[in-house]
């Protein structure tokens, strides 16, 4: 699927309206509020943990409370890369997928020796469908951290954002083999959703190298 033609050859549907409903709008919003809190909160655990950890003579307990630190505070970024600020002009696809990828990577990838790779062609969209590509995003290579690497240290997980004629094609993989295969859970409906909210439809390839989704929707 790395190349356009693969990419077509998936042959997905896609809906001609990729328009929110104001109720689906409303939905974002408060899901935005939610990330920008959830970030103020790790703010203040990390705060409160540096204070803390200021009384501890064991150097390696102190080690281990800085590597904590470190992982609070990549959460927290990870949070807020998600959220896009009001615009009435569109959002630059490639620097939101890219920005958002290396707090991925920071908070979850790097931590247990996984590399991240990222492609993402130039393109605009409204402020709310990169919000919801970017919950896309972060749900699948979650899931490719979770359930991808065990005992692996040469994972790789790559995102590719392409752009043909009136439609994007976003592609997740990873080389974890069939260890990255899930049972159907919440988070799958949870995907489902969000796909369906941008306007696009979901297809997925897994086998012994590795795992590949394929999201598929149309331009603003």
């Amino acid at each position: 699927m790395s190349t356009a033609a693969g990419l077509q050859e998936a042959e997905l549907p896609l809906p001609r309206n990729g328009r929110l409903q104001s109720a689906h709008v409303d939905q974002l919003l408060l899901l935005r509020e939610m990330h920008h809190r959830f970030a103020n909160t790790l703010t203040s655990l990390f705060s409160q943990l540096r204070v803390d950890s200021q009384s501890f003579v064991s150097s390696q307990i102190r080690d281990l409370v800085a590597r904590h630190e470190t992982r609070i505070v990549a959460f927290g970024n990870l949070h807020r890369a998600l959220i896009v600020a009001a615009a009435s002009t569109g959002i630059s696809v490639q620097d939101y997928v890219e920005h958002l990828c290396r707090s991925l990577s920071e908070a979850l990838l790097e931590p247990i020796g996984v590399r991240c790779e990222v492609t993402a062609d130039v393109g605009t969209l409204s402020a709310s469908r990169c919000e919801l590509l970017g919950l896309i995003i972060a749900e699948l290579v979650t899931n490719s951290a979770k359930h991808a690497f065990p005992n692996r240290d040469d994972g790789v997980v790559r995102i590719k954002l392409l752009r043909q004629e009136q439609s994007w094609f976003c592609v997740v993989s990873d080389n974890g083999g069939l260890g990255s295969q899930t049972p159907q859970g919440t988070g799958t409906k949870i995907l489902g959703q969000l796909v369906r909210l941008l306007g696009g439809s979901i297809a997925k390839n897994s086998g012994r190298h590795g795992t590949s989704v394929l999201v598929a929707f149309p331009c603003d």
